[in-house]
């Protein structure tokens, strides 16, 4: 008899103080019952947009799950005040949107609004579980200008077009250090690289 060890689990989620915005209460429950699956202990649910402003503001938590469509216009300009208004740590947590409604144009509203991720329901616990865990383990950057808050929405890592003035605090960096004569990084050198052999 071969003897098979159990899989390690990937991740746990029962230090994670999660918040659950959604007004549909059978998708709430749906979604809570995954995360307990997780291991998460913590979780706050709220079904109005005013008790979700409430809980943010007096509570940290580490992730955020909401399906902004359930409160009309309010759910988008929540995720907006998120990123614009409160004070962090709840202001950098991850927003991770779980919705039926992902036409184009949705996307691109949630993504301009600072979402982090967004998931199409049906939701499966494995693909809950994938995201999570993406989230947890990206790199992007927080970014602050005047017209968007929130994880830098470029995915890509690329060298700037010729001439093309950077708008990233890198950009900025890299273009003065190469105009002093300055020492570049071993990252920077490697997107120089990568930026020559793709073109």
């Amino acid at each position: 008899m071969s003897s098979v060890k159990p899989p390690k689990a990937l991740l746990n989620l029962q230090r994670t103080s999660i918040l659950l915005a959604d007004a549909d209460m059978m998708g709430q429950s749906i979604v809570v019952q995954m995360l307990i699956g997780f291991g998460a202990r913590a979780v706050a649910r709220c079904d109005d947009v005013l008790e979700v402003r409430r809980q943010l503001a007096n509570q940290p938590y580490d992730l955020i799950i909401t399906d902004p469509a359930g409160f009309g216009p309010d759910g988008y300009d929540l995720i907006s005040w998120i990123r614009r208004e409160l004070a962090p740590p709840n202001r950098h947590a991850p927003v991770l949107v779980v919705t039926g409604h992902t036409e184009s144009s949705r996307i691109g509203q949630l993504r301009d609004c600072g979402a982090n991720f967004v998931v199409s329901r049906p939701l499966s616990a494995t693909v809950l579980l994938e995201r999570i865990l993406w989230m947890s383990r990206e790199k992007r950057p927080y970014v602050e200008t005047e017209h968007y808050v929130g994880p830098d929405r470029r995915w890509r890592d690329e060298a700037l077009p010729a001439g093309a003035p950077g708008r990233r605090q890198k950009d900025r960096d890299v273009a003065a250090r190469i105009a002093a004569g300055g020492d570049m990084s071993q990252e920077e050198i490697d997107m120089v690289m990568n930026a020559a052999a793709s073109s």
